[in-house]
């Protein structure tokens, strides 16, 4: 599955592009503990989480993940302090 399917499946709304919509998501998991993430997280995977805070970024980052899933209807901070690029709506 790629980044634009997944979207689509989850009806989703891609906040940042950093990264191309056709790239394949090998494999992807769930956490809300970030040192789960770090233990258990794969270089690649889509992590998906209810968290909204940096430390969401910062470990996916590490762990080598490129996709991050917002679950549970919530809503980040304001993505200018993260220092992403935000596509226009």
């Amino acid at each position: 599955m790629n980044i634009r399917e997944m979207t689509e499946v989850l009806q989703g709304k891609i906040l940042v592009q950093n990264h191309d919509p056709d790239e394949e998501l090998p494999l992807g998991g769930a956490a809300d503990l970030m040192s789960d993430v770090l233990a258990f997280g794969s270089e690649g995977m889509a992590l998906l989480t209810g968290l909204t805070n940096p430390q969401v970024v910062r470990t996916a980052e590490m762990a080598g993940i490129n996709v991050i899933v917002i679950v549970r209807d919530k809503t980040p901070p304001p993505l200018k302090q993260w220092n992403w690029r935000v596509i226009p709506e």
